[in-house]
């Protein structure tokens, strides 16, 4: 045997253990709850950062579909955590990208059409593979982008109608979450927003960059328009909006077409 075959095999031998090690290092996924949520071997649970899947409480399509995409990827497997300038969400969930065997999650259900770019800033992460990902799918009409409500610019990620504590007391408690799911920036000057018995409120002039989301509060404040932190905008409303019981938010673009619609009942929240 040659002195380089020699060394070959011992490098080899020296660097099985290493990788192993490196890999037993890493928590493993035991559960998978959603598209973008899991539980770690560590008892963590993870709120996937750049991508929002559809919901399974209440139930959205191809929220199941979302589910089993993770569950084959991750279930049992190491995986790497790329955490981002917050620790955890108000749920206590660590917020991170998740990553195993040169896979990432956010990109593959991105490219499966199984869930859409959803930055809350502070992110720097350049989103390009990402957006690149949602756009193939979208063309292809894969998954959600068959789908009536995700034919928009905009998608209502969540409705908080009931505020925490008493209504009157927290008008700004009540806010829905709001995504760009359109190729490009978007400026929502002139759209609107109406509740189940037509009341409206218009939207101020703020420019939405692609796959960034926006809250809309409720009540009085001062809008938050740069995207390196969270965009915020206020209704305005001295009194609480939305209906705790049953609602229904529904924007329109400056045209009077409808961009999405998302319903509000007790049993849901």
């Amino acid at each position: 045997m040659d002195r380089m075959t020699l060394f070959s095999r011992i490098s080899f031998l020296c660097l099985l253990p290493f990788s192993q090690a490196w890999a037993q290092s890493l928590p493993t996924v035991v559960d998978v709850y959603d598209g973008d949520t899991v539980t770690l071997s560590t008892g963590d649970k993870v709120r996937l950062r750049w991508v929002n899947a559809p919901e399974l409480q209440p139930q959205e399509a191809y929220g199941l579909e979302a589910r089993e995409a993770a569950r084959a990827l991750l279930i049992n497997q190491p995986v790497e955590l790329v955490l981002g300038a917050s620790a955890r969400d108000s749920y206590g969930r660590l917020i991170a990208g998740l990553r195993t065997n040169g896979t990432d999650l956010s990109e593959h259900l991105a490219s499966l059409g199984l869930a859409h770019v959803f930055i809350i800033p502070p992110d720097d992460t350049d989103l390009t593979a990402l957006l690149a990902a949602q756009a193939k799918a979208k063309a292809a009409r894969r998954g959600i982008w068959s789908h009536e409500r995700y034919q928009g610019s905009l998608h209502i990620t969540s409705f908080h109608a009931n505020a925490p504590g008493n209504d009157n007391d927290n008008v700004n408690g009540e806010y829905l979450r709001v995504c760009n799911i359109s190729a490009g920036p978007l400026d929502i000057q002139g759209y609107r927003i109406t509740d189940l018995h037509g009341n409206a409120w218009e939207f101020p002039a703020v420019i939405i960059p692609p796959g960034h989301t926006i809250k809309i509060h409720s009540g009085t404040g001062t809008h938050q328009l740069d995207p390196a932190d969270q965009l915020s905008i206020y209704l305005g409303s001295d009194y609480p909006i939305w209906n705790n019981h049953r609602d229904r938010a529904t924007i329109y673009d400056r045209f009077g077409k409808v961009v999405d619609s998302r319903k509000h009942e007790t049993q849901s929240r």
